[in-house]
């Protein structure tokens, strides 16, 4: 597992070894200046023109240091500072003297007319948080018109470390090479977009800056190591072993969505799933997926009591994929939620239900995971899409707090917000996923890992993670043009086959 810190919580980081330790600033700042030199691509650490642009700050102290290491190393700096406004801090004064020492002259504006291999930004680092004015501004507009390979200082100015948003004005990177951890606004679009690669360097600021096991970040990312938490197979064990699932989806012409799901929660290993649906889905169920227990709705009945016996049968229930918003699938919903005892995870159509009756949100029972898409975030919580595209952070946690719900907002950098304010930020996939069907398929991965008996706060996460590492198995296989659901819910069990090998 991977911690992502955010802007404040680095600080006190930075705080904690400087005045906690004893470590110089100064040494933070070398170890830094050497990171970003040593993660350029080797023709530009080496050789080339480079134009290194600094601020006033520490991250402008960080970038003279760069350019101090690159004249060593034979590259020719063209060095510009923000002019002193009286913010200057003692590290970037210094920095600068010393540089001035080795005949680097500093400039206070970005030379007319003049090309290089390679623009480095250290202007803001992660303390930006607001939009760049005057000066700052016309000098991103600049580096980003000019050629050559783009690199930022520990954060890319004009993008926010905490949320991803990107101001008007902001540096686009080819790389960002940050310090310690990965910044939230990295790992989140659009920020993650203008951070091109992103490298985490170590300079000396370790889990003991924390300063007590008590003290750690709110938000994480998922590694190939944390597959191992997937339930291992005992070998004395029978379907009931392993789970049962009820999925209730699929309305009228809409059985690939029931399939997808159904076949996503097998394939993640659950026992033994039961598919709740109207009769006419049932010849193509049974042939697409004859493992399947399939249970049509009750269409004549006003209560649904074949749904009522198959919730409580369920070990977890899955509700939403292709249900549509009738009055048959708002019953569904509303008989789901007033009765399981079982973890529910409602994605697509439950969720369009759950939007125009908030009500059964505010007094759901059991341990509930949505999974909304944007446009199903924005019915839900009254946000429009473009607010949530730039709050995707803030608007999953915040839901999930007041709710009491794991909200899994997808993206291409899904967000798993949990009650208690802890999150993570997903970084496997690829665009295969962009494909219809995706959404039902991790669905039915989060309800395989819960039917095992993962918690569903585990679960989710993880099931976002193994969904994604499958998309990209796929598109290995297939191109990322060409993957299919179904063939996503396959990959899934290869996936975990390979991380035990």
């Amino acid at each position: 597992m991977q911690w992502i810190v955010n802007s404040s919580e680095m600080k006190q980081l930075d705080k904690n070894t400087i005045t906690h330790f004893g470590m110089p600033s100064l040494v933070l700042m070398e170890r830094a200046a050497l990171a970003v030199v040593e993660n350029l691509p080797p023709r530009l650490s080496h050789g080339g023109r480079h134009l290194i642009v600094c601020g006033n700050g520490n991250n402008g102290a960080d970038g003279l240091a760069v350019a101090r290491l690159l004249r060593q190393r034979g590259c020719g700096v063209t060095v510009v500072r923000s002019k002193d406004s009286g913010r200057r801090t003692e590290e970037n004064r210094l920095q600068g003297e010393i540089l001035e020492r080795y005949g680097v002259p500093i400039a206070e504006d970005i030379p007319q007319d003049a090309s290089f291999d390679c623009v480095i930004e250290a202007l803001f680092g992660i303390g930006l948080s607001r939009e760049p004015q005057g000066e700052a501004a016309k000098w991103l507009c600049a580096m980003n018109r000019l050629g050559g390979y783009k690199v930022a200082v520990d954060m890319p100015a004009g993008v926010s470390a905490d949320t991803g948003a990107v101001y008007a004005a902001a540096f686009r990177a080819d790389l960002t090479v940050t310090f310690a951890y990965l910044k939230v606004g990295q790992a989140v679009y659009p920020g993650a977009e203008y951070c091109g690669k992103t490298i985490a360097a170590q300079i000396g600021i370790t889990k003991e800056s924390w300063l007590g096991e008590e003290n750690r970040p709110s938000c994480y990312s998922l590694q190939k190591s944390d597959l191992n938490k997937i339930p291992v197979r005992a070998a004395r064990s029978n379907k009931g072993t392993f789970g049962k699932a009820l999925v209730v989806a699929g309305g009228r012409d809409m059985a690939g969505a029931a399939l997808f799901c159904a076949k996503a929660a097998y394939r993640t290993g659950c026992g033994l799933v039961k598919i709740y649906t109207p009769e006419e889905n049932r010849a193509v169920l049974q042939s697409a997926l004859p493992e399947a227990v399939i249970v049509t709705s009750d269409s004549k009945r006003q209560k649904p009591e074949k749904l009522f016996e198959a919730v409580q049968w369920a070990d977890v229930i899955a509700i939403g994929p292709g249900l549509g918003t009738g009055k048959r699938a708002q019953m569904a919903v509303e008989t789901v939620l007033q009765n399981a005892s079982v973890p529910v995870i409602a994605d697509a159509d439950a969720l369009n239900i759950l939007s125009r009756n908030p009500e059964w949100l505010q007094h759901h029972r059991q341990e509930l995971v949505i999974t909304p898409h944007f446009g199903e975030m924005a019915r839900l919580g009254g946000k429009s899409i473009s607010s949530i595209k730039n709050t995707v952070t803030e608007t999953a946690r915040e839901f999930a707090k007041q709710y009491r719900v794991i909200c899994v907002l997808k993206d291409a950098a899904t967000v798993t917000a949990l009650p208690d304010g802890t999150m993570f930020l997903n970084r496997s996939g690829c665009s295969a996923l962009a494909k219809g069907g995706s959404g039902d398929v991790l669905t039915g991965v989060i309800t395989g890992l819960a039917a095992q008996g993962m918690p569903v706060k585990a679960a989710a996460p993880l099931g976002v993670y193994l969904h994604g590492l499958a998309g990209e198995y796929a598109a290995e296989k297939t191109g990322a043009y060409g993957v299919l659901a179904g063939e996503l819910a396959d990959a899934v069990s290869r996936v975990i086959k390979e991380s035990g090998e």
